[in-house]
């Protein structure tokens, strides 16, 4: 009878999973830089002959290991489906990357990594991927937290791009009492140091605006300026995109002293098509703005800088990158790790970065602006929960006066304001970022607002 209902048990179980698909689930991963172990759950499987090969990949030692130890390269599965593996048992494991569990038979043999490529033939086992920004420090800056890179290693190793040493020092990426961001390019010692940040938000499709300070049109020929989105796990989503969701504004000569300045890049870059390249001369003015929409059926990108502006759109479906777990990175890098020709040290200041442009962070449930970004105008609606005086208007970035929209008392409710895109001289305001501001007796609130 014991056996009778044992055996019904097991055929029970196994209908339970009967026709899923076998995965890998994590439940726990430990921090970049920390010491904890990987735990998981495994589902869809007889659990007595299966087990788990877990790889590391540590771009400073070379590329993928074998973990916990090239001589005990399986995990076994606990009875309730669990397994926990220690990643970190030597060298540099606690700042890996990427880091993938594969679920497999227990009858086959891993392949043992100690540093390059990942077989292909892997992926034909069902696994979880999990990747972790290259870094510790968090900064909070328009809106968002953002990641600063950092090198590591007693030596301070190479990352890419580049290869560069990346600096997470609050002398390289701050932010200052205007609420800007700096990265800058340094020399340290007989080394040059680099800097990037990585929001730690992944936004999909949606429109991005970068408010660039300053003339990034007369970075040294050896230097790149680059605001753009970028997937690490890319290569093991499905299905896989090779060229890691990237989508590129870059602010370069690229060793070339005489080349154009600016570009828009779809990746590959080498592909014909995939990238727009352009020259910005910002003589004269305080900053330029940097936009793009992407949808799942184009990538339209514009820079504007005073009268001036330079479009693109995308559309080679080929090459069109599908959202995932990409994320928005800005960085100031030296090609190939050379230092500048002028041998000196360099900076990019960003006033703002806006995404999603038309919701939470530029509106909120009270406040909606559209369209946005404006090309000839916008409205403005306003609800208010009771009448009170009011002012509505628009400022540029240096806080000047560009038109009174509004002044008197809102009515209780909801409230439409109207605005052509001109200034109080009724001529048509430059293309740029402006400030909707909306203030009252007991607080000023300010809005974001592109002028194509």
């Amino acid at each position: 009878m014991k056996i009778r209902i044992l055996v019904l048990f097991i055929l029970f179980w196994q209908a339970g999973f009967a026709g899923q698909d076998p995965s890998v689930q994590y439940t726990s991963v430990p921090d970049w830089g920390k010491s904890n172990s990987l735990a998981g759950r495994v589902h869809n499987t007889t659990l007595s002959d299966h087990g788990i090969a877990v790889y590391i990949y540590i771009e400073e030692a070379g590329g993928w290991w074998t973990k916990p130890t090239s001589a005990n390269p399986v995990t076994l599965l606990q009875p309730d489906s669990s397994f926990t593996a220690n990643i970190v048992t030597g060298g540099l494991d606690q700042f890996a990357t990427q880091i993938i569990a594969f679920l497999i038979p227990l009858s086959f043999s891993p392949p043992v990594l100690l540093g390059g490529n990942l077989p292909g033939s892997l992926l034909s086992y069902p696994y979880a991927i999990q990747c972790r920004p290259h870094g510790e420090r968090l900064i909070s800056w328009s809106g968002f937290d953002w990641i600063v890179k950092k090198s590591v290693g007693s030596a301070l190793l190479p990352l890419g791009p580049g290869p560069n040493i990346f600096n997470d020092n609050d002398s390289m990426v701050w932010v200052d009492n205007q609420h800007r961001l700096h990265l800058r390019i340094a020399r340290n010692g007989n080394a040059w140091h680099c800097s990037e940040v990585i929001c730690k938000a992944s936004q999909g499709y949606n429109k991005y605006a970068f408010d660039v300070a300053g003339r990034v049109d007369l970075l040294d020929p050896d230097v790149v300026a680059g605001m753009f989105t970028w997937d690490d796990c890319s290569p093991f989503a499905h299905p896989p995109n090779a060229h890691y969701r990237e989508i590129d504004f870059e602010f370069s000569r690229w060793g070339l002293v005489n080349d154009l300045n600016s570009q828009f890049v779809i990746q590959p870059w080498d592909v014909v098509g995939n990238r727009k390249r352009f020259n910005m001369d910002l003589n004269g003015l305080t900053h330029s703005v940097h936009f793009f929409n992407w949808t799942p059926d184009s990538i339209f990108f514009m820079s504007v800088w005073g009268d001036s502006s330079y479009s693109w759109k995308y559309t080679n479906s080929t090459y069109l990158p599908t959202p995932r777990q990409e994320n928005v990175r800005i960085n100031l890098w030296l090609i190939d790790g050379k230092p500048p020709l002028d041998n000196g040290n360099a900076e990019i200041i960003l006033n703002s970065f806006q995404c999603d442009i038309t919701t939470p962070g530029n509106t909120n449930d009270r406040v909606k602006i559209f369209p946005n970004p404006v090309e000839y105008g916008c409205v403005i609606d306003v609800y208010s929960d009771s009448s009170k005086n009011t002012e509505i208007g628009i400022i540029d970035l240096q806080g000047n006066l560009v038109r009174t929209l509004f002044s008197g008392k809102l009515i209780t409710g909801a409230n439409r304001i109207e605005w052509n895109g001109m200034d109080e001289n009724a001529k048509t305001v430059h293309s740029g970022m402006y400030l909707i501001y909306i203030k009252d007796k007991v607080e000023t609130r300010y809005f974001k607002v592109i002028k194509l």
